[in-house]
C-alpha cells in the first residue's frame, strides 16, 4: 500500500471513529445527572482512571504526549480506591 493509499484511509477513517468516541462521551456525561442516577464515586473514580489511562496511551501511539493528573497524581502512580476500600473490609 503506498503511502498516499495509507494517509487517504486515515483521512477517510479517522474523524469518523472521532467523532464517535465524542458522541459515546457525551452519552456518559448524561450519567451524571444527579436527580436520575446515584453511583459508587470510588467505581467511578478508578474507571476514569482507567480511560484516563488508555487516552494518554492512545495519544502517544501517535506522537501526541499528555500528562494525565488524578487530583494531582500522574495518572499512572494513581491507585484504585475501589480496591483500597475493599481491602480495608
Amino acid at each position: 500500500m503506498t503511502d498516499n493509499e495509507k494517509r487517504a484511509n486515515f483521512q477517510r477513517l479517522f474523524p469518523e471513529a472521532v467523532e464517535k468516541l465524542l458522541h459515546r462521551l457525551e452519552i456518559v456525561k448524561k450519567k451524571s445527572a444527579k436527580g436520575s442516577y446515584s453511583w459508587d464515586q470510588d467505581l467511578v473514580h478508578d474507571t476514569w482512571v482507567q480511560i484516563a489511562r488508555a487516552f494518554a496511551e492512545t495519544a502517544d501511539a501517535f506522537g501526541v504526549r499528555f500528562e494525565v493528573l488524578v487530583d494531582g497524581t500522574e495518572v499512572d502512580f494513581v491507585e484504585p480506591k475501589s480496591t483500597k476500600k475493599r481491602n480495608k473490609s
